[in-house]
């Protein structure tokens, strides 16, 4: 069987190209053969694989601007789909439809898979009229449709031209439903998963240092309320001195100078900057840290709060109801993961000004009981650990490849 992965992003550098190469190797060790068409630029230079790989250059003659991101906020340097010019928006196109074009003669797939359901999907589907075309939604496509309903009115053709849409959540099932008219039986939630041979416990060093180490890994933007973690550690710091906060991830280097001078004009000691990390290297620093804190106020599935968990850190969540649903209500009720009630959102990812105080102090209470808990040498139950790797990919490609397989065995048939 050969299947070609679509994205127009970069791969394993947001949770959408994490996802985009999970699925890539997952579905090598099923025996597929896989082609794939992603976005570049400068100074990436990954080549997922020699045969049958198709990169957009972006940041070059072909495209001059970079990468369009799914977010208006991207961890690298990126352009907004909404401020892209005609010309610009015909550039683009014509980038993706030329390595469409090519790899149906070159590899002639036999299922296409292709991330977000945005422009480069409708063209897949227009491309592809007669090969089952599988769509997978990470949530911003929705946001995206319902932030710009004239792009999707525009640039968008027959959605319902799918063959099949995994969504992560029941709720963005329901949103799909509703924003792009797609039949209910077409969507299967799967949900997201995480490397289990990467993000686990071996070699963990968490006991090994007397400092308190929290965590956090992601863009690093307002969005995900990193400004508000960095007034809520100032708390934390007051009842654990000992504590030091880690931020790792890319953002925009205007939020970040303006975190930056927050930590300074506060005198917040033990805050690192770190950009970025690979996975391996991100499961190191899990390993070796106590807490992870998301305090985002808007996730597809915070696939990274289970990678944490995996790693053995106790978990502090802003109140994300598509992770609080998708997880185990016995690990939702274990203390292993503590949630703090979101401050009114506006615009879907803005917290309401009047409200931050208080999610302030809510979150510097949370940080603090897990502080206490793992004072109190409280160990994670193992059967709770069982339970949150039951996430792991292994377990999401079989149910992926089951879906995969049935369409094309149905594709056999036909012929």
């Amino acid at each position: 069987m050969k299947v070609l992965h679509v994205l127009a992003q970069l791969p394993a550098q947001t949770g959408s190209g994490v996802y985009f190469h999970n699925l890539l190797n997952g579905l090598k060790t099923k025996g597929v053969d896989n082609g794939v068409i992603y976005a570049t630029q400068p100074p990436f230079k990954e080549i997922l694989q020699n045969d049958y790989c198709y990169p957009v250059h972006f940041e070059s003659n072909e495209l001059p601007f970079s990468i369009v991101g799914m977010s208006d906020s991207m961890p690298y340097q990126s352009s907004i789909y909404s401020q892209l010019s005609d010309q610009q928006t015909k550039q683009w196109q014509q980038a993706f439809i030329k390595r469409l074009i090519k790899a149906k003669k070159e590899f002639q797939p036999d299922i296409i898979l292709t991330h977000h359901l945005w422009y480069l999907s409708s063209l897949v589907l227009d491309i592809f009229p007669k090969i089952p075309v599988i769509g997978i939604s990470h949530g911003t496509d929705i946001r995206q449709a319902r932030r710009h309903p004239h792009l999707k009115n525009r640039y968008l053709g027959n959605m319902n031209r799918f063959a099949l849409i995994f969504s992560l959540t029941k709720d963005d099932r329901d949103n799909l439903i509703n924003e792009f008219n797609i039949d209910a039986n077409k969507i299967k939630v799967i949900g997201n998963g995480f490397n289990s041979s990467i993000f686990n416990l071996e070699n963990s060093q968490k006991l090994k240092h007397s400092s308190k180490k929290i965590m956090y890994a992601g863009k690093i933007t307002r969005s995900k309320g990193v400004f508000e973690l960095l007034l809520a550690f100032e708390q934390v710091k007051k009842k654990s001195p000992q504590s030091k906060l880690f931020l790792i991830g890319n953002g925009d280097s205007t939020e970040l100078k303006e975190l930056k001078t927050i930590v300074s004009s506060h005198g917040i000691e033990d805050i690192h900057f770190l950009s970025a990390l690979p996975q391996f290297e991100l499961a190191k620093w899990m390993k070796q840290s106590d807490i992870f804190v998301l305090p985002s106020y808007y996730e597809g599935l915070a696939t990274v709060c289970l990678e944490a968990m995996a790693c053995g850190l106790r978990a502090v969540v802003s109140d994300l109801a598509p992770l609080k649903n998708y997880l185990n209500n016995e690990i939702n009720q274990s203390q292993w993961i503590e949630y703090v009630p979101l401050p009114r959102i506006i615009d879907q990812d803005k917290a309401h000004r009047e409200d931050i105080p208080e999610f302030i102090a809510n979150l510097s209470q949370s940080i603090i009981l897990q502080m206490d808990r793992l004072q109190s040498h409280q160990a994670i139950d193992p059967h709770i650990y069982d339970l949150i790797m039951e996430y792991s990919w292994e377990r999401l490609i079989d149910k992926q490849f089951h879906y995969i397989n049935f369409l094309f065995e149905e594709k056999k048939d036909k012929a």
